[in-house]
C-alpha cells in the first residue's frame, strides 16, 4: 500500500512539475505579445468586453506548442475515423474534403439581399454600365459530394438557388458558374482544396474564361486575343506539393486530412501592371503580372503551412480597396468588383482583358460604394460572393 501511495505521489509531483514548466514556457513566450496587444487595444480605445475577447484570442493563438497539440488531436480523430471535429465545427465528406457546415432544415432568408441588389442597380447613373452577380460554386458540389450519415448539410446551394431566382424576378442579371461546372472537364475532386474553403487557382482560371465567354455571348463584347488568354498553355504553372494548410486544415491539423498542393498560375507573355491597394499605406506596385499582383515572398515560406496562406498570394489577400491598371490594355474593359475572398485571384485573371479593375470589400470599405461606382467610368459592376457569404455582413450596399 505504501509503495502504491508513493507511486501516486510521484506521478502527481511529475504532473505538477510539467504543468508549472509548461506554464513558464507560455509566460516567457506570450508575455511580450500580450503587452503589445494590450497597448494596441488601448490606442484603439477598445471597450472592456472587446479587450477581454481579443486578449483571450491572443493567448489561445500563441499557446506554446499549439500546432503540435492540434496535429496530435487531428491524428487521433483520423485514427478513430471521425467525420467531424470539435462539435461539427469542421466536418469531412466521403471524398476526404473538409467543410464548414451546420444543422438546418431550411434555406436562409435572402429577400433583403436581392432587394439591395435591385437598389444598387437602380443607383447606377450610367445606363451603359451593367450590374452582374457572379455565383461561384460551393465546396459541396451537387451530384458529387457526399456526407456520412448524421453529418449536417447547411443547404447552401438551395439558398444560392433561391437568391438567384429572386434576382431574376428583380431583373438583375447573373452568371452561375455551377451551371457550367459539369461540362467544364475539371476533375470534381480538384475543384476545391481539401483543407480550405476556397476554390483552387486552376478553377479560378477556368471561371475567368467562362466569364468572358459569357460577356461575349450575352452582351456582344469584343475581347481582343481572347483565345490566347483562354489557352492555359500560355501560362506558367508551378505546383508546390503538400505545402498548403487551409483555414479548415489549420483547425484540424496536418494529419486529419493531409496538406494540399498549391498551383501558382501566371502569364508567360509580357505584361505591364500597376497595383494600388489599401493592404498597406501608400502601397503601389508596378511591373509584370507576377511582380505587381503576386506576393512572391510567400512562396519562400512553404515549409510552415500553419503560418502561410498561399491562397492570399494573389494581390496580397483581402483588402478594403484595390485598383489594378493594365498598362498594356488601355482599350480594355473597366470593371468594379464588390467581393469576398473568392474574387481576389479571379480579379487578377480578369485584369488581363481589362484596362482598370477595382475591388471593394464591404467588410472593410467604409465609404459609399454607390458613390464610388458613379464617380468612375465603368463597363460592369460585378458583385461576387461565395454561396456561404449570402448574408447581410456582405450586402452593406443598396440600403434605403
Amino acid at each position: 500500500m505504501e509503495r502504491l501511495l508513493a507511486k501516486k505521489r510521484m506521478t502527481a509531483v511529475i504532473f505538477l512539475l510539467f504543468i508549472f514548466c509548461y506554464a513558464g514556457f507560455n509566460i516567457k513566450k506570450e508575455f511580450p505579445i500580450l503587452v503589445d496587444k494590450i497597448e494596441e487595444l488601448r490606442e484603439e480605445e477598445s471597450s472592456m468586453s472587446e479587450m477581454i475577447s481579443d486578449i483571450e484570442t491572443t493567448i489561445n493563438e500563441n499557446v506554446y506548442g499549439r500546432y503540435q497539440f492540434i496535429d496530435a488531436y487531428g491524428y487521433i480523430q483520423k485514427a478513430l475515423d471521425k467525420k467531424e471535429e470539435n462539435a461539427f465545427e469542421v466536418i469531412k465528406d466521403e471524398q476526404g474534403k473538409l467543410h464548414y457546415t451546420y444543422f438546418t432544415e431550411e434555406t436562409n432568408a435572402t429577400a433583403k439581399l436581392s432587394d439591395r441588389m435591385k437598389n444598387l442597380n437602380d443607383s447606377i447613373r450610367n445606363k451603359d454600365c451593367k450590374l452582374l452577380y457572379l455565383m461561384p460554386p460551393d465546396k459541396y458540389i451537387e451530384g458529387y459530394t457526399t456526407y456520412a450519415t448524421g453529418i449536417p448539410y447547411s443547404m447552401v446551394n438551395e439558398t444560392a438557388d433561391q437568391f438567384l431566382e429572386e434576382l431574376k424576378s428583380e431583373e438583375v442579371d447573373y452568371i452561375d458558374f455551377r451551371d457550367y461546372l459539369k461540362d467544364s472537364g475539371l476533375d470534381m475532386q480538384n475543384v476545391f482544396f481539401d483543407t480550405d474553403h476556397h476554390w483552387k487557382i486552376e478553377t479560378v482560371y477556368w471561371a475567368s474564361n467562362v466569364f468572358f465567354e459569357q460577356l461575349q455571348e450575352r452582351y456582344g463584347e469584343n475581347i481582343p486575343n481572347e483565345e490566347y488568354y483562354a489557352d492555359i498553355n500560355n501560362y506558367n504553372q508551378i505546383t508546390y506539393e503538400d505545402c498548403f494548410l487551409g483555414s479548415q486544415g489549420r483547425k484540424t491539423g496536418r494529419y486529419y486530412a493531409g496538406a494540399d498542393d498549391f498551383t501558382l498560375i501566371y502569364p508567360k507573355f509580357a505584361t505591364n501592371y500597376e497595383l494600388e491597394s489599401s493592404i498597406m499605406d501608400d502601397m503601389k506596385l508596378t511591373g509584370r503580372f507576377e511582380e505587381a499582383l503576386l506576393a512572391t515572398p510567400v512562396f519562400r515560406q512553404t515549409n510552415t503551412p500553419y503560418d502561410t496562406d498561399l491562397y492570399m498570394s494573389y494581390m496580397y489577400g483581402n483588402q478594403a480597396y484595390a485598383h489594378i491598371e493594365n498598362l498594356d490594355n488601355p482599350e480594355g474593359l473597366n470593371i468594379c468588383f464588390i467581393k469576398d475572398s473568392y474574387a481576389v485571384p479571379f480579379a487578377a485573371f480578369t485584369s488581363l482583358r481589362c484596362n482598370h479593375v477595382y475591388l471593394l470589400d464591404p467588410r472593410y470599405y467604409e465609404e459609399s460604394m454607390e458613390d464610388f461606382i458613379n464617380e468612375h467610368d465603368l463597363d460592369y459592376v460585378v458583385v461576387m460572393f461565395s454561396p456561404e457569404d449570402l448574408s447581410e455582413e456582405f450586402f452593406t450596399f443598396g440600403e434605403k
